[in-house]
């Protein structure tokens, strides 16, 4: 599934179904940058014979750069072998020096490995792309990143949902009324458990000081379609949710 996000940016990828009907995206988001491809995570191996064919078909004759991973779980890192026997020049951009030792393949060299820490900003092709630690995450060494030229804010797990089969390419303008407050509550409870031990009032604090700071027009979570429509009032329903989820 390849879908036109914004500008040139896209999103490619598949979705798995539960036994109740419910589906979880994995999403690779893809900036084509001016023949300089940046591709943000690398989906699950699951999707692998999909997602490398949409890639190749986006692409066309330019290798991607640079692939900035969120963290290192499977959903996120999958493909990077697939990839990198496509293009072995590719670049990763990580967040912690701790990241390629332990939890990267063996099969990736120290050379292709670039470091962004929190609060960084670096330049890549003709984009600018800032880096900030996560705000709400499974794994220490977790990143969003956020594309200046686009204004997207790329998530990993945070901002994911829960949908029914029938919303799987559907951005939120393209639903009736956007996301429902009850399919990010359905991912970010499973999908962090120990958010009723939490403050959601912290939470939604430092929610507020992420987007503060940028001018935020695409959220561009791994586990969902990419919310484009109307950024504010998704970012209300994600606070709604953690109200329901946190203490």
């Amino acid at each position: 599934m390849i879908k036109h996000i914004v500008d040139d940016l896209y999103q490619i990828g598949e979705s798995a179904i539960d036994q109740d009907g419910w589906c979880e995206a994995v999403r690779i988001y893809v900036a084509l940058n001016d023949g300089h491809p940046l591709l943000f995570d690398a989906g699950s191996h699951i999707h692998r014979g999909q997602i490398m064919a949409d890639l190749k078909e986006l692409l066309g004759d330019a290798a991607p750069g640079h692939i900035f991973l969120t963290h290192t779980e499977l959903p996120h890192t999958g493909n990077l072998s697939a990839i990198l026997e496509a293009w072995p020049g590719t670049k990763f951009v990580v967040s912690s020096g701790i990241l390629p030792h332990v939890e990267m393949p063996w099969w990736v060299k120290p050379e292709q490995i670039e470091y962004a820490h929190a609060g960084a900003c670096h330049s890549y092709g003709s984009r600018q792309v800032s880096f900030s630690d996560a705000i709400l995450k499974d794994q220490p060494g977790t990143q969003w990143m956020f594309d200046e030229r686009t204004g997207s804010l790329f998530t990993g797990d945070a901002f994911g949902y829960l949908f029914p089969e029938a919303c799987d390419r559907q951005f939120d303008d393209e639903m009736a009324d956007g996301v429902p407050v009850d399919y990010f509550r359905r991912y970010h409870e499973s999908a962090f458990r120990f958010l009723p031990m939490v403050s959601g009032d912290k939470v939604k604090a430092d929610l507020a000081k992420v987007m503060a700071k940028r001018q935020v027009n695409v959220i561009a979570p791994t586990h969902g379609n990419a919310i484009r429509g109307d950024v504010p009032k998704h970012v209300a329903r994600v606070n709604e949710a953690l109200s329901e989820i946190c203490q």
